[in-house]
């Protein structure tokens, strides 16, 4: 299936200059105004090769201009164009890729308000061509699209026939299905009604013939010679079909109601159904050799969390069968585990509406080691948050998991949800560094918390600090001098497991020891610069005075917070306050 892979924008609405890839199904999520209904918009003018109005130029003194790039451009979609329209492409194509370009000067609506180009994409520094037939070529390519607003009346699309919009599709499948089968039915019949209606009719009803009568009896008054004749016309098949209409019954209700007066959720649910049974139905589209655009913004409204599922996988389905399906969700329901790393974060800052890198592209771009963490980032816990918020917090395990949200809100009198927070578990400190990389690499702001033991071990490994740094050093020289007191075991001058110790434990001794402390601290602030907190005390159990990692001290812990003042649950205040404000700084 050929389709649209990624898309240039200039000076069109707020994307003033924005680069998005685009699969065969995609995601694009992000706040409100941040863009991504002008994304969806760009696409559809892109396509249909209208002018646009000066309210869709970001700087009217300014060129729209859109560059895409075609792929999958094999036979079975150029043999659907004519010899000519072919003709003019062929020269163009290299290994079924194409880039075309639209360009518009000057704001208005005019014919020639438009100027469409194709070029190889091989051959960035040639001028763009046009070809004659390239309007007609792009259309017959990527046919009108259907573009579903989320702001929109649903009786736009669903109502009323519109050979782009879903009544219409589905009519249109229906009517050539009926044809198949009743078509010389419903000839027979309508004929049958053309003998009474036509005004060559073989049984032409009397009162035509009277009414003719009558009015040329006038006529000749004012034009002797000219005789006046009524005629009905027998509407052909199509035109039946597209008086068609969706009519809504509900069980205990014997009356039927126009699809306008149901109410949003019942007006969405129902569109949401179309479009479902419209996957299913489609089964044989590709064979035409076209792509039908399906532009969607925000397919979730209104539905519930199951519904939402389905309508997801109806849109899926439909990416497999001759559509390329484009749309704007703020529900993680929407996006598929499989679908995360192609899912496009849409952000606006001071030069308008941008695209973060995909994960797809930041894996690739980072460390080869990185896809179990990649993998753990955006697992089913994780996916919701990291990406609707601003920033991830990245944590070491399950005490962080199941006490920060708590203690979060505790402390600042907001959620995590409500600071635009997302928590993720790294579970285990290896996986910190290659978590923050991946999420900087996507434009994702992050920092991360560690036990103290990090920076002796997987910093030193992945030189996030020097080997030999002067602090690290004197931390060791001192393990080494309480050592034969605590009894715990020694792998050359760093602590490791055995004697009922772990090495974390190891840490949270040398935390309570005086003369350790100027030297944590200095620790602690240089990883504040790498936007890693470190727990002074060794982890962050000591800090809340958890006696254990595990469910009981967890559940025990979170009710304390919520039946006491928090300066009685906790004996680091200033700890934790100061935590938590670096969280949101």
């Amino acid at each position: 299936m050929h389709r649209i892979a990624e898309m240039e924008i200039h000076n069109y609405r707020s994307c003033k200059k924005t680069l998005i890839k685009l699969e065969p199904f995609t995601p694009l999520v992000g706040y409100n105004n941040a863009g991504k209904s002008n994304i969806l918009k760009c696409l559809d003018a892109l396509v249909r090769g209208k002018g646009q109005t000066i309210s869709n130029f970001f700087d009217p003194d300014k060129p729209i201009e859109i560059i895409a790039r075609l792929v999958g451009l094999g036979d079975e979609a150029l043999n659907h164009l004519s010899g000519n329209q072919k003709s003019s492409l062929e020269p163009y194509i290299e290994n079924g890729t194409l880039d075309i370009r639209f360009y518009q000067e000057k704001p208005g609506t005019a014919k020639n308000a438009v100027v469409l180009g194709i070029r190889s994409p091989g051959k960035l520094q040639d001028e763009w061509a046009n070809p004659n037939g390239l309007p007609q070529a792009i259309t017959t390519l990527f046919p009108e699209p259907t573009f579903i607003n989320s702001m929109e009346d649903s009786a736009e699309d669903v109502s009323k026939f519109k050979a782009g919009n879903t009544i219409g599709k589905l009519i249109s499948n229906l009517q050539k299905e009926i044809i198949k089968t009743k078509g010389e039915e419903i000839n027979t019949a309508l004929s049958a009604i053309g003998k009474k209606l036509n005004l060559d009719g073989e049984e032409r009803l009397k009162e035509f013939s009277d009414f003719d009568d009558s009015i040329n009896g006038k006529i000749g008054d004012f034009f002797p010679g000219l005789t006046l004749n009524i005629d009905i016309p027998t509407p052909d098949i199509s035109d039946l079909f597209k008086q068609g209409n969706i009519k809504v019954k509900e069980t205990g209700n014997q009356q039927v109601t126009d699809f306008v007066n149901m109410g949003h959720g019942a007006q969405r649910a129902i569109q949401m159904t179309l479009i479902r049974h419209l996957a299913e139905i489609t089964k044989d589209a590709t064979k035409e050799g076209k792509t039908n655009l399906l532009l969607i913004d925000e397919p979730e409204l209104f539905l519930h969390p199951q519904a939402i599922e389905q309508i997801r996988g109806s849109l899926k389905a439909l990416a497999k069968k001759g559509y390329q399906v484009v749309f704007s969700t703020h529900s993680p329901f929407m996006i598929d585990q499989i679908d995360i790393s192609i899912t496009n974060i849409v952000r606006k800052n001071d030069e308008g509406t941008v695209v973060e890198s995909r994960l797809k592209e930041a894996i690739e771009k980072v460390l080869d080691d990185n896809e179990s963490q990649a993998r753990l980032l955006f697992d089913t816990y994780n996916l919701g948050q990291i990406l609707f918020s601003d920033m991830v917090l990245i944590a070491e395990g399950d005490t962080e998991k199941h006490v920060l949200p708590t203690l979060f809100q505790a402390v600042r009198g907001k959620t995590l949800g409500e600071e635009k927070l997302a928590l993720v578990i790294a579970t285990g400190l290896p996986n910190i560094p290659g978590m923050l990389s991946i999420l900087n690499e996507m434009n994702i702001p992050a920092k991360a918390l560690a036990d103290l033991d990090f920076a002796f071990t997987v910093a030193k490994s992945k030189n996030l600090i020097d080997k030999h740094h002067p602090d690290l050093e004197s931390c060791l020289d001192i393990i080494q001098e309480i050592q034969p007191k605590h009894g715990f075991l020694l792998n050359g001058r760093n602590p490791t497991r055995g004697n009922n110790f772990k090495a974390s434990d190891i840490f949270e001794l040398l935390a309570k020891e005086e003369k350790a402390k100027d030297h944590i601290e200095n620790i602690r602030q240089y990883f504040k610069n790498s936007s890693i907190w470190v727990w002074s005390l060794g982890a962050i159990e000591p800090h809340l005075c958890l006696e254990a990692k595990e469910t009981g001290e967890w559940y025990k812990f979170k009710q304390k917070l919520l039946d006491n003042p928090l300066n009685e649950v906790l004996e680091d205040n200033s700890h934790i306050n100061e935590f938590v404000e670096w969280c949101v700084s």
